[in-house]
Formats: C-alpha cells, sequence, structure tokens
C-alpha cells in the first residue's frame, strides 16, 4: 500500500496487553466520563475561537463496517495481536483480555455498526493540535482551558467495542484534517525485527519520529461528512467520530444520559448561556427528532432528577438541582485573592448543613470536602450553600493553580500530589482567604438558638501563646438524649410486651435478644465530631461523681445526616482501634473486648464537674452496610461496668 495513502498504520512499539495501562483506567468509566470529557473540549475550543455559544451535537448514525477506514489493516493486526499475545502466555490470554477480545471480534463481525459522531463548533484542528491529541501526556491547550492532559482523549476509547476512535476538524480558513487511534496488542511480523505497537494510528505515514497526517479531499467519507456537516452550521469545528459504539453497555438511551450528565456537571455553563446539547438518533428506523438541552430546557432537566441522591455521574441529581438553584437566586459577590479574582453564589438555607461546590470555566469540579481548608469549617455557621465560580479570563493564577492541580477526569484536588511546594502553599492560602471570608459573609450560630436540656455546646479552642488557636476542636456538637432517669436498660424495651417475640440479637443470625446494660443517667454530657475517617474527638462532661465507667461508640440505626441509609434493630459498638484519653495512649488493659474486638474503653473513676477529652480511632462492623463516601451516625454511650467482659 503507497505510503502517501491514509492507512490505519503500526508503528514499532514496546510489548503491551490488551488491556494497556493507558486506557486501563477508563475502562469501567461511567458515560458521564465520557460526556464531560467531549463537553469539556468543545467548551475549550468555543472559548479559543471566540464562540459566545459552544454548541456540542451527539449524532447517532449507522454505518457499514467495510466503510470504516482502515479496516483491513485493522482485521491483519487484531488477528496477529491474539497470536502474539497468547504465545507470550503460554498459550492462553487473561480472563480481561479475553473478555476484551470477545467484544472487539463480535463487533467486526456485524455487517454494520453504531457510531457516534459528536460535533462542536470549535475552533478545530490542525496539526500541532491533532499531534497533541494522539499523544499520550501531551497538552497544547492554553491558559484558558479547562484540561491540561494530553490523554484525555482515551476515555472515549472504551465506549468503542472495536477499540477504534477518528478525529476530524475544519478550521476557519477551511483547512481539513482527519486521523484515527485504535488500540489492540503488541504483534510481531514474521521477518521484522521489531513488535509492532498495539496503538494504530489512521495516517498517511511516519516521518521524522512523527505523524503524516491526510488533509482536504482524501479524507475517508466517515470524516469527510461529519466535516461537511460542521461548515454548514458553523463553518469551523471538531468531530470525533466512535464506531463500535456500545451505549456504555447500558439500555438507557443515550439522550437521556448525555442530558443527566451534561445538566448536573455543566449547570453554569448551560444556566449562563455559554453551552447548547443536541442529540439525535439518525439510524434507519429510530425517531430522528433533535433534541436540545439549553437555558431554557436545563430548569426541566435538573427538576426529573432532584430525587436522585446518590449518583455515579459526578455530581449527583439532588445536588446539581440544589447547586444550580443557588446559581439562579443566591447572591452573586465577587472577591478577589491575591492570586486573582472568583466569582461567589451565596444562599442561605433554612436547614441542612453547610456547603460549597466549586465550578472552573463552566464545569463542576469538586465540593468542600476536597477544597483545600474547607473540610468542616463552616460547622459553626448558620445553613449556606455557596457556589465558587473560577474562569479563566479573571482568575488569572488561581484558576492556572486549581487547573493544575486536578486529575484527568476533573473531579477533585490533589494540591500535594500535583503542584510544587510553593505552588501548593499558595494555592492553600488563597482558599484559606476565601474560606475566611464566607465566614465573615454567613452569621455565626447562636448558642441561645440551641438551647434544648438535651444539647451542650462545648469550646475545645485551645490557644498557644500567642492565642492562635492550636489544635481546636471543630464542627456541630452532636445531641446525646437525656434519658428518663427510671430507665435501666437499653438494647430491648425493659418491659416487653410478651405476645411479641424478641427482636434480634447482636451478630449476625443470632436469635436472642441483646444483652441489657445499664444506660447512661443525666449527669452526663457530650459532643462528638469527625477529625478525619473513622476518627473522631469527644468530650465528656460528668455533672455528678460516677465510678467504674466505661465509653463505647454505637452506630445510630444506621442514619446517616441524607436519611438514606437504612435502620437497624440491634445497637452494635464500633470496634476501637486507638484511644487517646487527655492527649496520652489508653494501654491495652483499657479496653473491653468482644470477640477479639475492642468495643469499649474504660474511663475509670469520674469526679463531679470534671470533663475528659478523647480520640478515638475505629472501624466499622463488616456486617455495616455504607454508601461509598458516607459514614454512619455513631452515638456515644457512658455507662457503669457491672461485668467483666472477654480477656479481662
Amino acid at each position: 500500500m503507497s505510503s502517501c495513502q491514509i492507512d490505519l498504520r503500526f508503528g514499532p512499539g514496546s510489548p503491551c496487553g490488551f488491556t494497556p495501562s493507558g486506557i486501563a483506567g477508563f475502562s469501567d468509566l461511567r458515560p458521564a466520563a465520557v460526556v464531560r470529557e467531549l463537553i469539556q473540549n468543545a467548551l475549550d475550543a468555543a472559548v479559543e475561537v471566540q464562540e459566545q455559544t459552544a454548541v456540542v451535537r451527539f449524532r447517532l448514525i449507522r454505518c457499514n463496517t467495510d466503510v470504516i477506514p482502515g479496516m483491513e489493516s485493522y482485521n491483519h493486526a487484531f488477528c496477529a495481536a491474539i497470536n502474539t499475545q497468547e504465545i507470550m502466555g503460554g498459550g492462553t490470554l487473561p480472563s480481561q483480555a479475553m473478555r476484551v477480545v470477545d467484544a472487539m471480534r463480535n463487533a467486526m463481525d456485524q455487517d454494520a455498526q453504531d457510531v457516534l459522531v459528536v460535533m462542536d463548533n470549535g475552533t478545530g484542528l490542525d496539526k500541532d493540535r491533532m499531534t497533541a491529541l494522539l499523544s499520550d501526556g501531551i497538552s497544547n491547550k492554553g491558559a484558558s482551558a479547562m484540561g491540561t492532559f494530553g490523554n484525555g482523549h482515551s476515555v472515549a476509547i472504551p465506549a468503542s467495542d472495536l477499540r477504534y476512535v477518528l478525529y476530524g476538524g475544519i478550521t476557519s480558513s477551511g483547512d481539513r484534517i482527519g486521523a484515527g487511534h485504535a488500540v489492540l496488542a503488541s504483534w510481531t511480523v514474521r521477518g521484522e525485527e521489531f513488535q509492532r505497537s498495539g496503538d494504530g494510528f489512521l495516517v498517511n505515514g511516519f516521518k521524522n519520529g512523527t505523524y503524516v497526517f491526510a488533509g482536504g479531499e482524501v479524507l475517508p467519507d466517515l470524516i469527510s461528512n461529519s466535516l461537511d456537516d460542521i461548515k454548514l452550521n458553523s463553518c469551523h469545528g471538531t468531530a470525533v467520530i466512535i464506531p463500535g459504539f456500545n451505549n456504555f453497555r447500558v439500555s438507557t438511551p443515550l439522550v437521556d444520559m448525555v442530558f443527566k450528565a451534561a445538566a448536573c456537571n455543566f449547570f453554569q455553563a448551560i444556566g449562563e448561556g455559554r453551552l447548547i446539547i443536541q442529540v439525535e438518533d439518525r439510524r434507519p428506523d429510530r425517531d430522528d427528532t433533535l433534541h436540545q438541552l439549553d437555558q431554557s430546557t436545563l430548569p426541566a432537566i435538573l427538576e426529573a432528577n432532584k430525587n436522585e441522591k446518590r449518583s455515579q455521574s459526578f455530581l449527583g441529581g439532588n445536588r446539581a438541582y440544589e447547586a444550580f438553584k443557588v446559581l439562579i437566586d443566591g447572591n452573586e459577590h465577587v472577591y478577589e485573592t491575591k492570586l486573582g479574582k472568583i466569582r461567589v453564589h451565596l444562599r442561605e438555607l433554612a436547614s441542612g448543613n453547610p456547603r460549597v461546590d466549586l465550578c472552573r470555566n463552566g464545569m463542576w469540579i469538586t465540593d468542600d470536602k476536597n477544597i483545600p481548608g474547607f473540610y468542616y469549617q463552616f460547622q459553626d455557621r448558620h445553613p449556606f450553600h455557596a457556589l465558587l465560580l473560577l474562569e479563566s479570563g479573571t482568575g488569572e493564577r488561581l484558576h492556572e493553580l486549581v487547573r493544575n492541580a486536578e486529575g484527568p477526569l476533573h473531579d477533585k484536588l490533589d494540591v500535594s500530589q500535583r503542584l510544587s511546594e510553593s505552588e501548593a502553599k499558595d494555592l492553600r492560602g488563597a482558599f484559606r482567604d476565601i474560606r475566611d471570608w464566607l465566614k465573615i459573609m454567613v452569621p455565626e450560630l447562636k448558642s441561645e438558638s440551641y438551647s434544648p436540656d438535651d444539647f451542650l455546646a462545648l469550646d475545645f479552642g485551645d490557644k498557644d501563646s500567642e492565642g492562635n488557636a492550636k489544635r481546636a476542636f471543630w464542627g456541630r456538637a452532636t445531641p446525646v438524649i437525656r434519658r428518663d432517669s427510671g430507665q435501666t436498660y437499653y438494647g430491648q424495651d425493659p418491659s416487653p410486651d410478651p405476645s411479641q417475640s424478641p427482636g434480634p440479637g447482636p451478630g449476625p443470625g443470632s436469635e436472642s435478644p441483646p444483652r441489657p446494660r445499664p444506660v447512661l443517667k443525666n449527669n452526663f454530657h457530650a459532643t462528638s465530631v469527625p477529625l478525619g475517617i473513622n476518627n473522631r474527638r469527644i468530650r465528656i462532661e460528668c455533672l455528678e461523681d460516677y465510678e467504674n465507667a466505661e465509653l463505647r461508640l454505637c452506630i445510630d440505626e444506621n442514619i446517616d445526616a441524607t436519611c438514606d441509609l437504612l435502620r437497624r434493630n440491634q445497637n452494635d459498638a464500633v470496634y476501637l482501634n486507638r484511644v487517646k484519653i487527655e492527649g496520652k495512649p489508653t494501654n491495652k488493659r483499657a479496653f473491653v473486648k468482644r470477640n477479639g474486638k475492642n468495643v469499649a474503653v474504660r474511663l475509670g473513676n469520674i469526679v463531679a464537674n470534671s470533663t475528659l477529652d478523647l480520640e478515638i480511632e475505629y472501624e466499622l462492623p463488616d456486617s455495616l452496610l455504607v454508601l461509598p463516601g458516607q459514614l454512619p451516625a455513631l452515638r456515644v454511650e457512658v455507662f457503669k461496668a457491672v461485668e467483666a467482659e472477654e480477656g479481662n
């Protein structure tokens, strides 16, 4: 075949299987990951060409397999790769690779393929941009871009059962370019001294270590037709073409997946009129209605998903709906840090916990759990929801550092790993200033507003010699229910109905009722807040003399703050790994064991009007089902030890 003719070409490469590390991290991604990446790239390109509104079209078509460019070379490389990998594996392929091969073989056997074409109205592609697009770890995005990772195109590859994605671009001057990338496995050719790479590129050839791209009228029809469509609608833009599209192996219609992911993750860009999403299905015998997500239809999409509290779409429907309300109804401010400006939309809430979300260039990035210096820093303020809106044009150095701190999926900030020490210090300082400004803007909770008998607010504000807070107690105090002094037991009704059978016992499968224990009387108050994952700080105040006290943490009916978790019928104690009392580690003899696990710690005799400060590291029972990222509510129990337990 002539070297000047476009074809799928595999150059020399190092050994690599059907599950290469370059895309292994993306192989199990949710649809939202692909949608986010494609829309993000389109927004970047629209900003660069100064388009006021980015328009991204998702179009499903169907085409014959033999019109996909480079399929003859693809088939040859695929068979050779299987043979090579089986020899290297002692006659068989690993099970994970076999699943990939089966999907690829099944797609190749089809006479026709579903193809997803995603087109935008951005700046288009030229030789340099196409080279960066096809080269892992290379990015030529400017300072205004959302992403910095040159391997972002790998996100789309698992959406093709062929592991093959095509690209086309047309610039405002009318120049056209096209290419493609297939990911197979390395293979050998008899008589050649080198091994062929598993990465195949749809190009005219290789010259001086780089690609020779095709352009103009010699582009394959599948690419050329998409560029014709772009030319007709916007004169310039990029097409991403995914043959063998597998609909992410779910039955949900494409329009529903795209609209939900786009609405939840780009509510700012869409709500401000900077982004329009279109979806259409042009396959034979399908409804080819053009569906559009824009300013007018966004509220309805968010409303339809507002009851979804858990999601794999980065930002769930409920939280996106609430964030959008802040964008629309919140008071807008502009705060200028030493690194750049940031817009803040602030909305006070009637109830709930304080929350902060960060968006950059119109895309949601993360929340206060992942913003440096923000986690659990607003529990002393009235409930509020804030949106931090960072833009490339005004954010300056702040925008640059946030962008550089993001991972390849742009859904968290990893300051310590992705920034230098000085950059991390600067970014943390900027966020600290924003945090302190928010505290000024939001009223502080008044203690008299929460003064029932069963609630005590305590100040752990230890100070150093200069009056600065040292390891201060922080967080909203947990109320401890004051029980009737006449009540004697917990874990079962002290006066059970004899007609009712006993409830489940303390262990899985147990039929015996839970063992009764003396209940905490009215002479204790407690506050408890998390210090981190499975780590709590607790203050106990004793109002009367109390002898032989023990403390344990129990799962409070497995109810978390969102009420998403199910109730439990038993009082399970969490396991205590380490305990410090007044800053000093306890010894092993202080623990009370059950089934080899520490379930309580002895506090000894406590005198009236005294306090105890404890730090507890714990683990949850294996039988407890907890949703990812969520923790069950924990209850502090202090009682008088009346019997020896296992191991004591």
